[in-house]
């Protein structure tokens, strides 16, 4: 599978074009045992690798809808991972206390250390997706709040604030699971419908699908504004859950390969000492 067939790096795109479902030749119960068989192991032997070296890090942004997929490709993908090289954390509306503060001043805690992989489950994007439909910005100066700029310079802050993290060792993989409507309406049907699953439906998710349209002009102004060969988008085809947790995963397994992580062996004093404590450990001196 070729992933850069949905990699965006800055090219503009009209979301309308892009396709929420793929036909494919692979059933998904094909796709799920070549993910559990192959492809979840090999991510596994690479996360081991970059958690063993502790060089490098990556953080990973998951940006969409409700019941696009977010939550679902952490439970089938990323927690078959080193739980010890893992951190998730969730982003919902800031608080006052975070409102008080910079717009990715909340994000520091979700950052990845070297070694880890850390995903924001909606991150800092937020910030110039939800004030564009529901006008949360009047904790901001007026100077701020009603600067013509103000989508421009968040874009801008946000590119440079990719490129810092790549910069310094932690490259950044966006994922945008692209759902359509009429598919998110039947997975809001079935949280609702079946008890075992109301848990997972929350009422606010209705006030979001009647701005269903103004989510998706912001989405792809994030899209055309935020994607670049150093931080690319993903654009998931979410109706394909299981193609969307492939895909997802090949790049990252791309993602590590390029940087090459190498488990840490003994220096030469190091390794004679290893060497004189098998001798001991295999004559029972110790």
């Amino acid at each position: 599978m070729d992933k850069n067939k949905f990699k965006l790096t800055g090219q503009k795109i009209d979301i309308n074009d892009i396709a929420s479902y793929l036909v494919s030749d692979e059933k998904d119960e094909d796709i799920e045992k070549e993910l559990y068989d192959e492809l979840i192991p090999r991510l596994r032997k690479l996360h081991e690798k970059l958690n063993a070296e502790s060089k490098y890090g990556i953080l990973v942004v998951l940006q969409a809808l409700d019941a696009a997929g977010k939550d679902e490709i952490i439970k089938y993908i990323f927690s078959n991972l080193m739980p010890q090289g893992l951190k998730n954390t969730n982003y919902g509306k800031p608080t006052d206390e975070e409102n008080a503060h910079d717009y990715l001043w909340r994000m520091h805690k979700g950052l990845p250390e070297r070694g880890e992989i850390a995903i924001l489950n909606r991150s800092y994007y937020e910030d110039i997706i939800s004030p564009k439909i529901y006008d949360t910005l009047d904790h901001l100066p007026e100077n701020i709040k009603d600067d013509p700029e103000l989508w421009n310079k968040r874009y801008k802050q946000i590119n440079n604030f990719e490129e810092y993290m790549k910069e310094n060792g932690f490259p950044v993989m966006k994922f945008y699971f692209h759902m359509s409507k009429d598919e998110q309406k039947e997975r809001f049907l079935d949280r609702l419908e079946k008890k075992e699953r109301n848990h997972e439906f929350s009422f606010s998710d209705i006030d979001d699908r009647k701005n269903w349209d103004k989510y998706q002009k912001a989405f792809e102004e994030m899209l055309n504004n935020t994607a670049s060969e150093d931080a690319p988008w993903y654009v998931l085809p979410a109706d394909n859950p299981w193609l969307s947790r492939k895909i997802a995963t090949i790049a990252l397994i791309d993602a590590i390969e390029a940087i090459n992580p190498q488990c840490p062996t003994f220096d030469q004093k190091e390794q004679e000492e290893a060497e004189k404590i098998i001798k001991d450990l295999k004559n029972d001196k110790i």
